[in-house]
């Protein structure tokens, strides 16, 4: 019952976040924009572009859980220029899996923040599997980490394939890759 709910709601978000498109918002990050909607239709339009064969749930990252959430989802130790944060991970935490996506308070600061996130996640967090395919990118002022496990590379699921995924929900371009 519950698997069906949430298929359910996953297909009806796709649905609307496939109709909305990817609006834009001018933002003075030198000539960049910035994407507008929630992070979680951001990541539901990544999945549309490029689908991902794993149960997988989107939640908000809580910033203020510095201790724990914040780090062990993107690598943070600080909130500082963070705005918000989601993380879509499986449901099965066994599995080698992350896509983070982190809105800054200044796109200025995005690949900053980037840089932070790629030096500070630990791709063996999980336990008995690791992440050893990784990358962080940016456009506007949302930053993303991927990182998998290479044995799902013959599935399509890479790194390289979720970044293009992002890339085509920005138009076709990127600010930056780590």
């Amino acid at each position: 019952m519950m698997k069906k709910v949430l298929s359910i709601v996953l297909v009806l978000t796709m649905i609307a976040a496939l109709a909305t498109g990817c609006a834009k918002a001018p933002a003075d990050n030198g000539g960049s924009t910035n994407l507008t909607g929630s992070l979680a239709d951001i990541v539901d339009k990544i999945y549309a572009a490029h689908p991902v064969d794993l149960s997988l749930g989107t939640e908000n990252v809580d910033i203020t859980d510095t201790a724990w959430m914040l780090p062990q989802f993107t690598g943070l130790q600080s909130a500082d220029g963070v705005k918000e944060a989601v993380v879509s991970e499986p449901m099965i935490s066994s599995i080698a899996y992350s896509l983070v996506l982190v809105r800054v308070e200044d796109a200025k600061n995005a690949q900053s923040i980037a840089q932070q996130m790629k030096d500070g996640i630990n791709p063996h967090k999980w336990v008995c599997v690791e992440a050893d395919d990784l990358a962080v990118c940016g456009y506007g002022d949302v930053v993303m980490l991927i990182m998998v496990s290479s044995d799902f590379a013959g599935d399509g699921i890479t790194a390289q394939a979720l970044v293009d995924a992002f890339q085509s929900v920005c138009g076709g371009k990127l600010d930056f890759t780590l």
